[in-house]
């Protein structure tokens, strides 16, 4: 019997995540590359355990004529650390039930009323199907990696990798995930709990050789120093860029502080005001009725009137 597709979940409500591509020059010809009209290659609403956010990628394009590259749409990153392809939950979310089950011992049951009472609505499946998702990016046994790799290396002659790192609670355990960009391909992932330049390095050593010696033209990462430095150590021909999420997020965290105590001081001030007086309904409809029959008034004494 064929089953439909699970519906997409959206919220218009939700704090919308925009993500442009991180590359500004061709990897080929190395000339900026373009936004103008670029559509968005990823768009879903995704439940972590910050809030429900939309969250949006769109690509660069490389607009040099005569460039192999010309015409290539080269898709953002940043969005994969958020939330895994064709997953509609955080990449938080997918961590905590790793951890909650793998470490901690707990039933996806108990894991369910957690996360529900941390504002994830899920059910004990859903939960079932994350914890699997965790083994697939923490034992590399993502479904046709390999194939996908191939693919991207070839179309773009090389590799874009992302690494990243988080912990779902702020403290313990510490998931790092490393991505190719251009497909949007989980390699492998840790779970590690106390990361330090020794210990990423021998990981992203593994990890290279899951490559099959595939080139990489480009790293990205926040700015940990460990991980700049076993990225930089494991790869250290390939340029390396900061991902614009962490960016953009230094850069607005004093604005949205600002903006909540403006708003905190506009609510505390505004309340003291006395309330707008109410006006009853009978009161109001005859107000009205008059206004109406006024202005009909003036306007047939305005118009002119035409005899036969």
């Amino acid at each position: 019997m064929a089953t439909g597709r699970r519906p997409r979940r959206s919220n218009p409500d939700a704090e919308r995540l925009t993500f442009i591509c991180e590359l500004e020059r061709c990897p080929n010809c190395g000339r900026p590359l373009s936004s103008v009209g670029s559509t968005a290659h990823s768009d879903k609403t995704v439940q972590t355990l910050s809030g429900e956010f939309y969250v949006v990628a769109y690509s660069r394009v490389c607009r040099t004529v005569g460039c192999d590259e010309y015409g290539t749409h080269f898709h953002a990153g940043g969005h994969l650390q958020v939330s895994p392809p064709y997953s509609t939950y955080g990449l938080d979310v997918i961590a905590l039930v790793g951890i909650q089950h793998g470490r901690e011992h707990k039933q996806f049951t108990e894991i369910e009323e957690l996360l529900n009472q941390r504002g994830v609505q899920i059910n004990d499946s859903s939960v079932g199907r994350l914890y699997r998702l965790f083994l697939a990016l923490v034992e590399g046994t993502w479904p046709k990696r390999r194939e996908r790799l191939t693919a991207a290396a070839k179309q773009h002659s090389g590799l874009i990798l992302m690494a990243d790192g988080l912990s779902p609670d702020g403290a313990g355990p510490q998931l790092y995930v490393l991505w190719e960009v251009f497909s949007g391909t989980p390699i492998s992932g840790m779970l590690i709990d106390q990361a330090n330049e020794k210990h990423l390095t021998d990981w992203l050593d593994e990890c290279r050789g899951l490559l099959h010696g595939l080139p990489v033209l480009a790293l990205l990462s926040d700015k940990e120093k460990a991980l700049v430095s076993a990225l930089r150590a494991v790869w250290s021909t390939a340029a390396h860029q900061l991902c614009q999420m962490h960016f953009m997020q230094n850069l607005s965290d004093p604005v949205h502080r600002a903006d909540q105590s403006l708003r905190g001081t506009l609510r505390d001030r505004l309340s003291s005001l006395p309330a707008v007086p109410e006006v009853e309904s009978e009161e109001a409809a005859t107000r009205i009725e008059q206004l109406v029959t006024t202005t009909d008034a003036r306007r047939e004494k305005k118009t002119p009137r035409t005899t036969h």
